[in-house]
């Protein structure tokens, strides 16, 4: 089976067969695309890899944590588990400051439950968002509401809020639900050779500058985080 090539510092805790994703504003002749596949979780972001390209050779997206916004868990009467959301684009032009529009997305789980999948995702994106928006100087959510806006200035030092090591112990407190068919991964499954060189990138400025995208931390975001990846 086809596994995504980690980033330095990144660690894949689980693999969900059998989802479908529904995503918009994509390199794709309609705009949208909805292939059956594949999704990877790890302490940095979610990866969908389809059990084929798309015509325009789209097989993969990403969806790094701290981009994902919005994000609901359905669970309808008639019909499957499903997970909607946006996720920002890390493009030029995306992150929350820029003038590209989120993509909005859906994943269905269309066999056996989430009680694996779900309470693991919430965690590590919950984390991730709270870093950032700290980070960022993006209000939290409603909850969570600072008494005093944040001050301006350099954005202070960025500490990654799902480190591999945390995120491994985890997986090993993780509630296994026999009735979510999802594989967790106890240990990484790739080999180290398969490593990338390079950090990817996030919008560092978010709004504070007009400076370009930087990286922030090794192992966060995706390659093209947020942006379809042509395999």
């Amino acid at each position: 089976m086809l596994v995504p090539a980690p980033f330095p510092g990144e660690r894949f805790l689980l693999r969900r067969d059998g989802v479908t994703l529904d995503i918009d504003s994509v390199r794709t002749r309609s705009g949208k695309w909805g292939p059956k596949g594949f999704l990877f979780v790890s302490n940095v972001r979610l990866v969908f890899m389809a059990e084929k390209p798309d015509e325009s050779g789209l097989q993969g997206f990403d969806f790094p944590l701290v981009y994902i916004r919005k994000d609901v868990l359905n669970q309808p009467i008639f019909g499957c588990n499903n997970l909607s959301g946006e996720v920002w684009p890390a493009a030029d032009g995306g992150g929350p400051a820029g003038l590209l529009p989120p993509h909005k997305f859906t994943v269905y789980f269309k066999t056996g439950g989430i009680g694996t999948f779900y309470p693991l995702y919430y965690t590590l994106s919950q984390r991730a968002r709270q870093s950032f928006s700290a980070l960022s100087g993006e209000p939290p959510a409603p909850q969570q509401q600072q008494q005093q806006p944040p001050m301006p200035g350099p954005l202070p030092a960025w500490k990654d809020p799902n480190p591999a090591s945390w995120a491994e112990s985890l997986v090993r407190a993780a509630y296994v639900d026999p009735s979510d068919p999802s594989t967790v991964y106890v240990s990484q499954p790739t080999g180290a050779e398969q490593t990338l060189a390079t950090a990817p990138l996030y919008a560092a400025n978010y709004g504070r500058d007009d400076g370009p995208y930087e990286d922030m931390v090794a192992g966060h975001g995706g390659q093209q985080g947020g942006a379809a990846v042509q395999r």
